[in-house]
């Protein structure tokens, strides 16, 4: 059986994954999962990206860069997807 994607970032938790990465957070999600958080991808001073704990998309209003948590990985790691993807796999499930 093949891993899509959709199985992939199911199978991560947000959180763990953010916190993993060394992604610091400020203060408390709202009722939607989203919280603030410095980002690392162009080295923040206050708090631009915006992340959702339940289900892993991000949106950095600082640099403009946004999606889901695999093209978080790809961006933070310099990584294509598919290495991303793989990248993923095996340090997470």
């Amino acid at each position: 059986m093949r891993l899509s994607a959709e199985t992939l970032k199911a199978g991560i938790d947000p959180e763990q994954y953010y916190k993993a990465m060394g992604v610091e957070t400020k203060g408390k999600p709202n009722g939607n999962g989203w919280i603030m958080a410095l980002c690392p991808l162009h080295g923040d001073k206050d708090p631009s990206l915006s992340i959702n704990l339940k289900h892993g998309g991000f949106e950095c209003f600082g640099c403009g860069a946004k999606g889901d948590l695999i093209r978080f990985h790809s961006l933070l790691n310099h990584l294509q997807f598919t290495d991303a993807f793989n990248d993923l796999a095996r340090r997470f499930l």
